[in-house]
């Protein structure tokens, strides 16, 4: 079975990758023993941070396909906001660590006098495959940010973003329910289709 380093240590994202992809064996850059790599994020869109995050993996390691993602939100009302920088913008701002409840909060209280809720959830996939070819996948969902954080499942911005169509965040569906409704699974549906071709 071919193995997949996924240049992240998030094991919500990874549990996903590992639900979303058959046939291989997925492994966090940790468990490749690639520890406490510091990777700086410096690029202007997703897609170029994620194949900065892609490399900086490719170079440890031999015989195996690497996949990085980068996502985030972008808040109409806010001209983008928080964009590329969707989890450290709080931190940058708040010059502390936050969590993801901290980082909700955060985006919460920036929108409390808005009605302009539009939010896109934007998501880009770099492999890097064993010959140093580099592909990107692309998936996007449109939503509204919440009023208020609601549910228990899912992970990041999911009890913020809210589906009008079903009248739920994303913290409070199945992940089925979730599927329909996930940038990440339009973007790893692409990367699946690549995959079997190659």
């Amino acid at each position: 079975m071919k193995r997949i380093i996924m240049a992240t240590n998030n094991i919500g994202k990874i549990n996903e990758l590992k639900k979303y992809i058959k046939g291989y064996e997925i492994v966090s850059q940790n468990e490749a023993g690639i520890i406490d790599l510091d990777v700086e994020e410096n690029g202007n869109t997703f897609e170029e941070n994620a194949i900065i995050k892609a490399n900086s993996i490719k170079k440890y390691v031999e015989n195996s396909y690497i996949i990085a993602e980068d996502s985030g939100i972008c808040i109409d009302a806010l001209n983008g906001y928080p964009g590329v920088k969707t989890k450290r913008a709080a931190m940058e701002e708040l010059k502390k660590d936050v969590t993801d409840a901290q980082r909700n909060s955060f985006i919460l209280e920036k929108m409390k006098d808005n009605n302009n809720r539009k939010v896109v959830w934007q998501t880009v996939i770099a492999l890097i495959e064993e010959n140093g070819k580099l592909t990107t996948f692309s998936g996007e969902i449109e939503g509204k940010v919440a009023y208020e954080s609601i549910g228990e499942n899912g992970f990041g911005f999911d009890p913020i973003f809210y589906i009008e169509e079903e009248k739920k965040t994303l913290a409070q569906m199945s992940f089925e329910e979730k599927e329909k409704y996930s940038a990440r699974k339009i973007a790893v549906d692409k990367l699946n289709k690549y995959l079997s071709n190659v």
